[in-house]
């Protein structure tokens, strides 16, 4: 064997073991689970600001992104609108995840009723029934 053909070797080992950190650090960096998307309808109280309460809904833990998809619908007794809230998942189980994102987005100031229409594209029910929270 030359001492060329060592060198090669070692360096080849030394490349492998160089790959093994940099993917132990990546799987490191890497979130467990992916994202989440909800497109609900908020039923927000009259005087409900819809700039401000996305903003809040924006500052949830969890969550990552939210946006709106609908114009606001007001009326003389409150105001409606279709938001998608992507966010991160605390569970593997679907329907406790949704409940736990819709009453962290109900819990804020003005936000009377949210209603879930789809979960990552999918129309989605419990029971047969929507789910509403």
């Amino acid at each position: 064997m030359s001492s060329g053909t060592g060198m090669k070797e070692k360096n080849k080992t030394l490349s492998e073991i160089i790959d093994d950190i940099i993917l132990l650090e990546y799987e490191e960096t890497r979130l467990d689970k992916s994202l989440t998307t909800i497109n609900c309808v908020l039923k927000l109280s009259k005087e409900t600001h819809v700039p401000d309460t996305l903003t809040r809904i924006r500052v949830l833990p969890t969550v990552s992104v939210v946006g709106q998809k609908s114009p606001v619908n007001r009326t003389e007794t409150g105001a409606t609108v279709e938001v998608y809230v992507k966010f991160l998942p605390n569970s593997s189980d679907t329907y406790k995840n949704i409940l736990s994102i819709s009453k962290l987005v109900k819990s804020l100031p003005g936000v009377e009723i949210v209603k879930v229409l789809t979960l990552g594209g999918r129309t989605v029910a419990y029971k047969g029934k929507p789910i509403i929270v």
